[in-house]
């Protein structure tokens, strides 16, 4: 079984920065520098401990720190799955591989197992989270990972919609009938033949026909 201390540990994002890169062009070296400047880190020391170094062990760099065949492999998207696997078998134990021998791997127990081997937490977690990585075999979605901004956040308010008309509403209903005034009276037809004297005062004329208005038509109810 390899030593605990040497089972690689590099961050995701370094990962996919650097496989990236390596799409693009296999430098013929990976200096401290070169490594140092692609992932922006502090120093040539941390370029070495945490990316250089890691690469050697799984095999994408040789001792000269040139990329390997593997690497060239690598960073082709048919034979990343395939590199993956290889690097596992290459790695790791037959005990860890035993523990966990599909993509499925529980983290909780991955760190208790590195754990074990003698490291701390925080670089057990490190430890996982590589291992994890190369048992998924999948190549990250860079439009899901980094989805594009569009210039003018647009949010979409829902239009009220019209109350849908029921079986009862879109049938034409019976006509209403508006009542008539003074209630519902049969109607007649009246014919008065009226004698006044012409003796008789506008005013009592007036009172006459005041008097008619409102025995026939209800005036004034």
């Amino acid at each position: 079984m390899a030593d605990s201390n040497s089972y690689p540990m590099i961050s995701e994002k370094n990962w996919w920065t650097i496989r990236e890169k390596f799409k693009a062009s296999l430098p013929a070296i990976a200096t401290p520098n070169y490594v140092k400047t692609l992932l922006t880190l502090s120093s040539d020391s941390s370029a070495n401990s945490n990316v250089i170094t890691p690469m050697r062990r799984i095999g994408l760099l040789d001792e000269e720190n040139k990329p390997t065949a593997l690497a060239n492999d690598w960073r082709l998207d048919n034979k990343y799955k395939e590199v993956c696997s290889s690097i596992i078998k290459n790695v790791y134990p037959t005990e860890l591989l035993d523990l966990f021998p599909d993509s499925n791997v529980d983290r909780a127990s991955a760190r208790n197992w590195f754990m074990s081997q003698g490291v701390g937490q925080g670089a057990a977690d490190k430890m996982v989270a590589l291992f994890m990585l190369l048992k998924s075999g999948e190549i990250k979605d860079k439009n899901i990972a980094t989805p594009k901004k569009s210039g003018k956040a647009v949010s979409k308010i829902a239009k009220p919609q019209a109350p849908s008309k029921s079986k009862e509403d879109s049938e034409p209903s019976d006509p209403v009938v508006k009542p008539q005034p003074h209630g519902n009276r049969p109607n007649l037809h009246i014919d008065l033949q009226i004698h006044i004297s012409p003796e008789s005062t506008p005013e009592q004329i007036e009172a006459i026909f005041a008097s008619m208005a409102k025995h026939l038509y209800g005036a004034g109810n």
